[in-house]
């Protein structure tokens, strides 16, 4: 008995000093691995996400504030990334801009992470490899939020290549008080082209002499104002005569159409015919209008939905108290008033990612986190870096933060809303750029650079073809031997545009002069 009592006990000391050895070498290696946790932690590497966006659009500082702010939760979820924004600096324009990030992406060395660009862009970027599919990292969830007619701009043949940060669309501005001192009703939606000009030469003739520096149509035109010329200007009244840039179907661009045509007409009518628009406005595209429309210098301005948040929302550049009192909005008609009777461009900005990123997983979860439903709205309220633009995402009017958008005339979001119905998209082709410059060069030509409508049209096509080849450049209607052809040798279809504007204004000012047919001759040749 005495031997099995010691026996116990002898187990149980043994148990003891078992547990006692196992404690201690648990607590160790516990305490050497926490160590070890720790330290892992301490040096963990640090990978940067370069950023870059467009600083003439607003501040390097707004830009890193901007982003910082709405990231914050998605870097305090990931301490060992670093974000740092790379400009590009010293761009004025959208056109430098691109210039600079060209060169910044020519080289992994210096090409960013993440870049914010307009999505016209992504199909050029795409084809030269730059941006990379975020197919396989991006949640369709985020996707799915997307409304198609925003997501489907940064998607080609299938693959996304960004996310939207915000939509756009263009419209015209008149200003209201102006209008009443000349005499013309309001509210204003023009039915035609003929109607724009009719109206900007009543402005002329009844305040031109009244107000220095009037001009009482705006339009963006030529080289100077680059893709606002294409996009804002010229394209808007492309898109309202039924033709375009690019032929989906042969899959060609247009070196000549009678869409084309008619509108450079249109340019031809407003700036050197009637002298209703300055290409000053263009060389500091949407400021100086913004600028003279606040001033009470310009009547009509054929613009974009980002003109109030970017330009005269409270604490904007040219801010415009109780703005919907004093500018009204219109939508752009067709050319003639045809089906479907308005139209407009849509565009906007979107994050997309460099092809050479080391961890795309990682950097398509920050384009995520900034082109989320919150910072798509934030990123667009007065004062901030995309100012004006609408959220994309389906849930957006469900945000408490939505009605900031247009604090002054929430009215506003409704009517653009209202505008996309009526949208058309620049070709997601990666030739775009290219014929966007030709475009650029046409509309210059015959504004200020003395061309007539037929020979800056027969320039056009010819730098089409020598940029893209023959076989990538179409005409329809009239072909350019015969629209290029001297008028005692055909009429062109400039000169018939013209004559049909000039018929239409004709009937219209019957209407406008007491329905005197006299009395409307004798204006339509003053």
């Amino acid at each position: 008995m005495q031997q099995s009592g010691k026996s116990g006990k002898t187990k149980i000391i043994t148990y003891i000093v078992i547990i006692i050895v196992v404690v201690a070498i648990v607590g160790v290696g516990a305490y050497f691995g926490y160590k070890d946790l720790t330290h892992k932690k301490s040096t963990a590497k640090t990978y940067t996400i370069t950023v870059a966006a467009p600083v003439y659009s607003s501040s390097a500082k707004n830009w890193e504030d901007w982003i910082n702010n709405a990231t914050s939760a998605w870097q305090a979820a990931h301490p060992n990334v670093k974000i740092k924004f790379v400009g590009p600096f010293g761009a004025s324009s959208e056109g430098d801009y691109y210039t600079k990030l060209d060169l910044m992406t020519s080289s992994p060395s210096t090409a960013p992470d993440v870049m914010l660009e307009d999505m016209f862009y992504t199909s050029t970027y795409a084809s030269e490899n730059v941006l990379a599919p975020l197919n396989n990292y991006v949640n369709s969830s985020v996707t799915s939020n997307i409304f198609n007619a925003a997501l489907g701009q940064m998607t080609i043949n299938g693959n996304i290549y960004g996310l939207p940060a915000q939509v756009t669309d263009t419209l015209i501005y008149y200003n209201i008080t102006l209008f009443h001192e000349a005499g013309i009703s309001t509210p204003w939606q023009p039915s035609n082209w003929t109607d724009i000009i009719h109206t900007a030469q009543i402005l002329k003739d009844k305040l031109g002499s009244k107000i220095s520096g009037f001009i009482p149509l705006n339009i963006y035109e030529g080289t100077r104002a680059d893709e606002a010329s294409s996009f804002t200007g010229f394209e808007t009244l492309l898109y309202g005569t039924g033709y375009g840039l690019y032929n989906f179907s042969d899959h060609k661009w247009y070196g000549y159409n009678p869409g084309l045509n008619a509108t450079l007409t249109f340019y031809y009518n407003a700036f050197v015919k009637y002298g209703l628009a300055n290409p000053a406005l263009s060389s500091t595209p949407y400021v100086t209008a913004g600028q003279y429309m606040q001033e009470g210098k310009l009547g009509i301005d054929i613009d974009g939905s980002w003109m109030y948040g970017y330009q005269w929302a409270p604490g904007a550049q040219h801010p415009i108290n109780n703005f919907s009192k004093y500018i009204g909005v219109a939508k752009v008609p067709t050319e003639f008033g045809q089906k479907p009777y308005y139209t407009t461009m849509t565009g906007g900005w979107g994050w997309a990612m460099y092809s050479g990123v080391s961890n795309k997983p990682l950097v398509t979860s920050f384009i995520s986190a900034l082109a989320n439903t919150t910072n798509q709205i934030s990123i667009n309220l007065p004062g901030n870096p995309l100012a004006g633009g609408l959220p994309t995402t389906k849930n957006a009017v469900n945000n408490p933060e939505f009605k900031e958008l247009m604090p002054t005339d929430p009215s506003l979001d409704i009517f653009f809303a209202n505008l996309l119905q009526y949208g058309h998209y620049r070709p997601p082709v990666s030739s775009y750029p290219k014929v966007s410059s030709a475009l650029q060069a046409a509309m210059s030509a015959v504004v200020t650079g003395g061309k007539s409508v037929s020979a800056a049209m027969s320039g056009y096509y010819s730098q089409l073809v020598s940029l893209l080849g023959s076989s990538n450049v179409m005409t329809t209607g009239n072909s350019p031997s015969i629209a290029f052809m001297p008028l005692n040798n055909a009429i062109n279809h400039s000169s018939y545009t013209e004559l049909t504007l000039n018929i239409n204004l004709l009937l219209q000012n019957i209407l406008y002069f007491d329905g005197t047919p006299f009395k409307a001759i004798e204006t339509l040749f003053m």
